[in-house]
């Protein structure tokens, strides 16, 4: 009996059997991502509690110009050239968030500005599970073949 090639799509039909599917968004694909990286993201408090492994909030200079704060130093201490944004640029904000919570940690977003960030949050989430996606694939790919059952994988 000869073996038949392994595809993407018997890979897919196999995510699938586990609940796992190609393609998830917005909250759909934080709720996953934070499931699987036992992360805790906290934008609706008003206040950070103490703990968290970064925070990101907003502070006003004296003479009236917003300045946004990505920090890890809850005593107020923080490092101007590293925790300081002088513009509002949502991306590295998020994806210094998303560095946190894939390591498990805590981040507390002052939920004014996880407002304003909603989109560049759930598109952070929204690539971060292609990529998760794209590991549990391949690795789940590496087991079908390890199986025994297939010749070799064949791409589409």
């Amino acid at each position: 009996m000869s073996k038949k090639f392994l595809t993407s799509d018997i890979v897919r039909e196999e995510l699938e059997k586990d609940g796992i599917i190609p393609a998830l968004e917005g909250d759909d694909a934080k709720d996953f991502c934070l499931n699987k990286w036992d992360g805790k993201l906290n934008t609706t408090s008003s206040w950070a509690e103490g703990h968290e492994d970064i925070i990101i909030y907003s502070e006003t200079t004296a003479d009236d110009y917003e300045l946004w704060v990505c920090t890890d130093n809850h005593n107020g201490n923080i490092n101007i050239n590293e925790d300081v944004y002088y513009y509002q640029e949502n991306d590295p904000l998020a994806e210094r968030a998303l560095e946190a919570l894939r390591h498990g940690g805590s981040v507390w977003i002052d939920p004014y500005l996880a407002e304003e960030m909603q989109y560049d949050i759930s598109e952070a989430f929204t690539y971060a599970y292609q990529d998760e996606y794209e590991e549990l694939f391949d690795n789940m790919r590496d087991e079908l073949l390890h199986t025994g059952d297939y010749e070799d994988y064949k791409e589409e």
